[in-house]
Order: structure tokens, then sequence, then C-alpha cells
């Protein structure tokens, strides 16, 4: 039995300095503490905002690497932008390392959320230790917490059912696994946010997250598809109520 990682060996992990097995005892660890996973991520995407302080876009000899807004293929102006690390004020980060104000434009913050759930519910997926409710009764979820979902395509399939906490109260995650064996979550909370009315898709990592906003009640659907495939069904998706 893999002991529980304490404070120290999560700073590492943030790191990266932690070798195979303490780095599953801390992911597994945190598979099972929501709460804590979402503040390691925001641990993270501030490194990230540290990293693209130093970010060097110029072009190189060779291929290299395009500035991350080349490589994208946007179906629409707004869509797929990365302009701050989930979790994370980029604009904070940039004007305490350099004196001067940023102004940027990123998701809003329940986005964090959504990813780090759609990855513990992946997890989960691979846990004997960790079962899965596939039980869905959107009516019975809409009267205790107030969290109304969008109406699920017929050949969608429940996986998995997760209420997580956040600082707005309670956010609702239902994982599904389409008819094509794509893995996706729907994140719902009721929070007014400044998502837009139409999906916006962004890649974070090896996921990609779109997000909207209807009335009160704000949404991501995550999956392992690229940006343009995920905002796709999104845009389908939010045009459906339960």
């Amino acid at each position: 039995m893999t002991d529980d990682p304490i404070d120290l060996e999560i700073n590492a992990y943030v790191d990266g300095q932690l070798d195979p097995d303490r780095r599953f005892a801390v992911e597994t660890h945190l598979s099972r503490h929501p709460v804590r996973a979402a503040q390691v991520m925001d641990d993270l995407s501030v490194r990230s905002a540290l990293a693209l302080l130093t970010w060097d876009a110029s072009p190189v000899k060779g291929e290299g690497k395009k500035p991350l807004a080349a490589q994208l293929n946007p179906r629409r102006k707004s869509l797929w932008r990365r302009a701050v690390p989930l979790g994370a004020s980029f604009a904070g980060v940039a004007a305490a390392a350099t004196g001067f104000a940023v102004i940027t434009e990123g998701p809003p913050g329940y986005v964090n959320y959504a990813v780090t759930s759609h990855r513990i519910a992946m997890l989960r997926a691979h846990m004997d230790s960790q079962a899965e409710t596939t039980h869905f009764d959107s009516q019975e979820i809409a009267l205790r917490t107030r969290i109304a979902m969008p109406k699920f395509p017929q050949d969608w399939h429940v996986t998995d059912v997760q209420l997580f906490p956040t600082n707005k109260g309670p956010a609702l995650l239902v994982a599904v696994r389409t008819e094509g064996g794509q893995k996706l979550s729907i994140f719902a909370v009721r929070e007014k946010t400044d998502a837009p009315e139409r999906p916006d898709a962004i890649r974070e990592g090896e996921q990609s997250v779109a997000y909207w906003r209807r009335g009160d009640m704000s949404y991501a659907l995550t999956g392992e598809e690229e940006p343009g495939a995920i905002d796709a069904t999104a845009e389908a998706l939010a045009q459906h109520r339960s």
C-alpha cells in the first residue's frame, strides 16, 4: 500500500521532481481529494504563467516550435484562445515580474475546476477502489442543487456522476461515453460568470475544454479531442435544454 504523500512531496510534484512511484501516490491522493487537487492545479498554472514570461516566441532554425496561437486553426475569431493559464491570473504574475500592467483575456475561473474534475473522473474510471455512479436523474439534481444540465444525445452513456465543491457552491460533473467511444465530461455550476453564451474552446494540456453560459448557469465540456471537435460538440449541446 502506498503511503499518502506529505505536503513536501506535493510541492515536489508541482515542481516535477518526483519519481514515477511517488507521482502515482500523489495523483492517487489528489483523485480522492478534489479540493486539494484544484489547489495543486492552481500551483501548476502559476508555474506555467512564470514560464510564459520567459518564453522566447521568436523563430528558431529548423522546424522549432511555433507560438501556440500560430499552431491553432480557429473556426471563428474568439475560439481556442490561450491568453492565461487556467486558475491563475497571468496579468497579475506578469505585472509583478515586470512592473507593467498587462491586460489579458482568459477563461472564467470555474473552467479550472472543470478540467481538474474531468481528470479526477478519468482516474476514478481506472481505480477499483473508486466506485463510479452511473445513475443520473437530472430532475432530482435540479431540485436539490438548482443545477440545470443540458439534454444529452440519446447515444451518450453516463459513466459517472459526481458533485464537487467550489467557492460558489456545489458543482456537478457528469462523465459520458459517446457511441463512438469518446470520453467526455460535462461540468455545471450555478454561477453567473463572464463565459460567452456561445461556447469557446481552448487546449489545456492533454484535454480540450469548451465553456459557455446560459443565464445563471455556467458549463464546460472537456475531452481528449482537439479544440475544434470539442467546440462543435459543445455548440450542439448548448442548443438543447433538459
